[in-house]
């Protein structure tokens, strides 16, 4: 937006544009059009900016499997679970907390325990306990990892155990 919005003859502005690239890596094309009331000249291009965004260094996790399905048998008896938790960014990954997203079972505990920390193009392997669970019904239960990754959000980084099929 303009310093002001009409400008007689002759008079001049400052114009000043920003592009925000926070969150947008990639390839990007901005143009810059003024819109007047001068016939024939209703918009204007007044130049154009190209270019490409690298991506801020970070932390990215994933993990294998992203879902596990229980059978009848190690839904009554539950199941030790390995889970290879790769790191495919820039920046060690460390990982606080893994939880139920309920909260009724903390895996780790950083606080306590110590934090996970997996370096960049590296993989690690964790088991986890996963409890019984006596219902007839299909059910999921979801394990939330708290870390720094990018990918992980909010909330962190989801895997889901289903007991039973769906």
């Amino acid at each position: 937006m303009l310093g002001k919005h009409v400008l007689e003859p002759g008079e001049k502005t400052e114009l000043k544009v920003n592009y925000s690239t926070e969150g947008r890596p990639g390839l990007f094309e901005k143009k810059v059009i003024f819109t007047t009331n001068i016939p024939g000249q209703e918009k204007i291009d007044i130049f154009m900016i190209r270019g490409n965004v690298q991506e801020a260094p970070s932390a990215r996790i994933s993990v294998t499997p992203r879902r596990v399905a229980l059978d009848e048998a190690e839904r009554r008896a539950g199941k030790k679970q390995a889970f290879s938790i790769a790191n495919e960014g820039s920046i060690p990954l460390e990982i606080n907390r893994i939880r139920l997203r309920d909260d009724s079972k903390i895996f780790l505990d950083g606080a306590v325990t110590g934090n996970i920390t997996i370096e960049p193009g590296q993989t690690k392997t964790i088991e986890l306990e996963l409890d019984p669970d006596e219902g007839a019904e299909p059910a999921q239960k979801y394990i939330l990892i708290e870390c720094n990754a990018r990918n992980a959000g909010d909330s962190g980084y989801f895997l889901i155990v289903q007991y039973g099929k769906r």
